[in-house]
């Protein structure tokens, strides 16, 4: 939240950049009237909360402190008095609760904890001795930056916290989940990704790999477990299967030439992936990290997604039917219209052009 409980001798104060009634903003130091003991110091981050809550909302600075608010409540924090009265419970009771919802039936793979390692993250943002509220939730979520893969991540799982204690107003965090859309990136064409390729087909660890993932478009993490076949096909595990186990599936190496061209029968896989069916998502997530990095290394401004991204569009570019291109990727038809939406619907157009030229 950007604010500091700071203690000047007995006493503690809150400090930060804070708005001011002409809308500029200074830094500035705030009296709590709070004694530095540990009981002042959790009522010091509860009014810090407060304090984020009304900041967010926009009362700060008309409307005063919101821990000032009316004599009978000015000792009393405002985010206390929100608070429902059923669900005066700390956050890190709840984020227990939320752990034990999540594993509840669900197979405790690498997969699944890195999933849970994600959403845990923005579950840290939440101060854990403050009592939960809406109000915490959407200071919190607000302080992230609007249109970012952080502030949806956090309203996404925050929602998911108010529902599991029942706290009413989740609209509030609707409203302040804002639109994410990553910037579009510029893909190689493939005469210059076939150019790379043969440049790096030989590396001892990594070249299989970076040939075998432009050529069939996979996911980084499931080259490891790709099994070519002579006749343009190959099997990979489908990973990303939303805490379910892998499972194979058929992929298709586009274009055809590109077999023979980089001898991707010829198989060498880093040592850490001799057995190719026993997909270990820790494993790979460090695999694909060195390979990430390995990758930048040899192309400035190429990662290892580019190569899946720009097998998309080449079968698009190649009229191949959506859902099957979709199948070969391993995700759903709309997940395909979604990522390459700009694609397909240039394609659309272009070959709408070409017929009307004979009309």
């Amino acid at each position: 939240m950007r604010l500091t409980v700071e203690r000047l001798k007995d006493s503690l104060w809150l400090r930060g950049t804070l708005p001011e009634l002409e809308g500029t903003k200074r830094r500035q130091r705030l009296s709590l009237g709070l004694k530095a003991t540990p009981a002042g110091l959790l009522e010091a981050e509860s009014r810090a909360v407060s304090l984020a809550a009304a900041i967010a909302s926009g009362t700060y600075p008309a409307c005063g402190l919101p821990w000032d608010r009316g004599s009978d409540e000015a000792r009393v924090p405002a985010l206390l008095l929100a608070a429902e009265p059923d669900n005066l419970l700390p956050v890190a009771h709840w984020v227990d609760r939320f752990a034990e919802s999540f594993w509840l039936g669900r197979v405790r793979t690498s997969a699944a904890e890195r999933t849970w390692a994600r959403i845990d993250t923005e579950l840290r943002r939440l101060p854990r001795s403050v009592l939960l509220s809406m109000d915490l939730l959407v200071a919190v979520a607000g302080t992230t930056k609007p249109g970012s893969r952080s502030r949806l991540e956090a309203c996404k799982v925050f929602k998911r916290l108010a529902r599991l204690a029942e706290l009413s107003g989740l609209e509030q965090l609707d409203a302040l989940r804002t639109p994410y859309e990553p910037a579009p990136r510029e893909l190689p064409s493939d005469e210059e990704l076939r150019v790379f390729l043969e440049a790096v087909r030989e590396h001892p660890r990594w070249g299989w790999a970076t040939a075998a993932l432009a050529a069939y478009g996979c996911r980084p993490a499931e080259v490891f477990s790709l099994l070519p076949s002579a006749d343009g096909t190959g099997s990979v595990l489908t990973v990303k299967r939303k805490g379910k186990l892998p499972i194979w599936r058929t992929a298709l190496v586009l274009p055809q030439a590109w077999f023979e061209e980089f001898d991707l029968r010829n198989i060498t896989r880093p040592w850490e992936c001799n057995k190719p069916d026993r997909y270990d998502s820790a494993i790979a997530k460090k695999l694909v990290e060195q390979w990430g990095r390995w990758l930048r290394r040899k192309r400035a401004g190429i990662c290892l997604y580019d190569l899946r991204h720009a097998w998309a569009v080449r079968s698009i570019r190649l009229n191949l039917n959506a859902s099957l291109a979709a199948k070969c990727l391993g995700h759903s038809v709309s997940v395909h219209h979604e990522t390459y939406h700009r694609w397909i619907e240039g394609s659309d157009v272009a070959a709408l052009a070409l017929r009307l030229k004979d009309i």
